[in-house]
């Protein structure tokens, strides 16, 4: 099926092109200034900045967070959200190609607002996708009310335009203990840096024995002080995955009983508290993806899936994007095997000529696709 003319994909692909150097500039610039998650206060007005330029109405610190915002225009059609994220990592910067997925955003919307006045647009600037869920935050103030389509783009080292995501919720696990002497009087101490040790091993052994699709990982951040004086506090940090909301309970239950556990072997006792939002598994919208399918090829860049395409893995909070409206997170190559998400190769991959041409081609898609679906809303039925 086609659902544009040639003329119509020429026009796409010559207003990315009048911006190019542009987008590229912002999606370096963005690399080079690695913000954390709701902390992107320059990320997020070089964005805002660059769509202002463009005509679009920018509100900054959009509903009620501070490094969010929403660059809008059109009246009237089909409301498409175009969501931009732009947080980084601690340790490894824009290994997860946040900059990418910000200057494609922006891209589109220029592209959309100059091309398709009819068209309801919203470029949202989601902070915090990492770690919190910025875009559960913005669905609970309002944003994506009325809203009849979202879409973004992903880069990763290999092509997968309908990526099914994981729900995960991350927890922050404290041990306390009793500080004593390491040598004149162990005895009367309480190590909470074994119980923590004991929970993070339990959870190692339950990994064999969980159900297809459940994850946990984690680190030890805090394992006391100094080596002669019994640890009385241990922290760690853990990420608990799952395919569905029951598989994800299951989850919680087996890996608490593990932290719970420890206590009873050391005497220490444990906290164990939810960090920031749950985020839900990823359902993605068969209409956009082919659409968005159909978009890629018009622009000269045919779908080209790895072997590994298909397989189920990493979690966002456009999960719940997608739980709510039709949703497109499209995760697009940017040559970077064998270097993956989340680390520093790829981060560098990520400013290279070919995630350049990544970030720009993301954005004509984007672009083709929110047309199509200003202009035959039919494909957002499943």
């Amino acid at each position: 099926m086609s659902y544009w003319s040639t003329e119509q994909v020429e026009l796409v692909d010559k207003a990315v092109g009048v911006v190019a150097g542009r987008l590229v500039d912002l999606s370096h610039e963005i690399a080079a200034d690695p913000e954390l998650a709701y902390e992107e206060h320059r990320a997020a007005e070089r964005c805002a900045a660059l769509l202002e330029d463009h005509g679009l109405v920018v509100e900054r610190g959009a509903f009620g967070l501070p490094t969010a915002f929403a660059a809008r225009s059109g009246t009237g059609g089909p409301h498409v959200v175009v969501c931009a994220e732009y947080d980084a990592l601690p340790g490894v910067g824009h290994a997860c190609g946040h900059n990418v997925i910000a200057a494609a955003a922006v891209g589109a919307g220029i592209v959309l607002a100059g091309l398709e006045p009819d068209l309801r647009l919203t470029v949202l600037g989601t902070p915090a996708e990492e770690s919190g869920g910025g875009k559960v935050d913005l669905i609970r103030a309002g944003a994506f009310s009325g809203v009849d389509a979202a879409l973004m783009m992903h880069p990763t080292p290999y092509d997968e335009y309908a990526p099914r995501g994981l729900a995960i919720e991350e927890w922050r696990v404290v041990y306390h203990g009793r500080a004593s002497h390491a040598s004149y009087a162990p005895e009367l101490g309480v190590n909470a840096l074994d119980a923590c040790v004991q929970g993070y091993t339990a959870l190692a052994m339950l990994r064999q024995h969980l159900r297809a699709w459940q994850q946990v990982h984690g680190v030890i951040v805090d394992g006391g002080q100094a080596a002669n004086v019994v640890p009385e506090r241990a922290e760690a940090s853990y990420f608990l995955r799952a395919i569905s909301a029951d598989d994800l309970e299951d989850l919680r239950r087996r890996a608490g009983d593990c932290l719970k556990g420890a206590t009873t072997a050391t005497g220490a006792t444990v906290e164990i508290e939810r960090v920031g939002h749950v985020y839900d598994p990823v359902d993605p919208h068969p209409g956009l993806a082919e659409v968005f399918t159909a978009a890629c090829a018009a622009i000269g860049r045919p779908y080209q899936p790895e072997p590994t395409t298909g397989e189920v893995g990493g979690s966002s909070d456009f999960g719940n994007v997608s739980q709510l409206v039709p949703g497109l997170h499209a995760d697009m190559s940017v040559g970077s095997w064998p270097a993956v998400n989340h680390q520093h190769e790829f981060a560098a991959a990520c400013v290279t000529p070919a995630g350049d041409k990544t970030m720009l081609d993301g954005a004509k898609a984007l672009a083709l696709t929110a047309i199509a679906v200003a202009r035959n809303p039919s494909v957002l039925r499943r």
